[in-house]
């Protein structure tokens, strides 16, 4: 009885010690895999909104658009790797300013790294710590705090992310974040109709707001427990497609 008893309190020690010793590095590509979007290539269209977007990565190059139409015309966005967003016209490329093709890029960019999360985490620019573990609704979470050097960061650099994520699934099952551009404020977001498609877990969001316009990141967990959150909208991704 006492040989049974020192093997589980030994694998409760290491155990303790893994959960305890992953990196911060080591669980983001954990969870990727999780998500299935550790794949080379990636090659994938969808609908958000008003807009059909598409995405196109390989491990050196990637292409972001959306298209939509807007007063019978067909309008699309594009950028990539290597070039700064241009905005067509009925296919015809139409110039616009500096400062309207830098809220359209920032509107691309958004969409797409919410759908791609949580493989934008491995960006160059993105500095992750792991916090303390956390319960959410009985469930216990790694917290993982994510912010930016200014340097290849975007215009919204300053910005502060949480990613609670699920210990058994791995899995990002609520985030919350603090902006500054548009007006500035914290959403806190609870992800919903998880679903697999050709081993990537696709998911949408209950998007929430707190009471006041910039909230502790670490608070809102509590406060969404205690009801205490404001539901402001939904984030699908609609008839999701891959192109390969």
């Amino acid at each position: 009885m006492i040989k049974k008893h020192f093997i589980i309190l030994l694998l409760f020690c290491f155990s303790c010690q893994d959960e305890k010793s992953i990196s911060a590095e080591d669980l983001i590509t954990r969870s990727i895999q999780a998500h299935g979007f550790d794949k080379k290539n990636i090659a994938i269209e969808f609908d958000f909104r008003e807009y059909h977007y598409k995405l196109i990565r390989t491990p050196s190059f990637y292409t972001y658009s959306r298209e939509t139409q807007k007063d019978g015309k067909h309008v699309k966005d594009e950028m990539n790797s290597e070039k700064k967003l241009r905005h067509f016209v009925n296919n015809s490329l139409f110039s616009i300013s500096d400062s309207i093709a830098n809220l359209y890029s920032n509107s691309l960019n958004s969409v797409l790294y919410f759908f791609q999360l949580p493989k934008p985490l491995q960006d160059s620019a993105v500095i992750a710590d792991i916090l303390d573990s956390i319960q959410i609704k009985d469930k216990s979470y790694w917290t993982l705090k994510i912010t930016f050097i200014q340097k290849g960061g975007g215009d919204d650099f300053q910005d502060e992310y949480r990613y609670w994520i699920n210990k058994k699934t791995f899995l990002i099952d609520y985030l919350a974040y603090n902006y500054i551009t548009d007006g500035g404020g914290t959403r806190f977001r609870k992800a919903i109709n998880k679903r697999k498609q050709k081993k990537y877990v696709f998911q949408d969001y209950e998007n929430y707001k707190p009471e006041i316009k910039f909230e502790l990141l670490d608070e809102l967990p509590k406060l969404y427990e205690k009801g205490n959150l404001k539901y402001i909208s939904i984030i699908e991704n609609k008839n999701i497609l891959f192109l390969n």
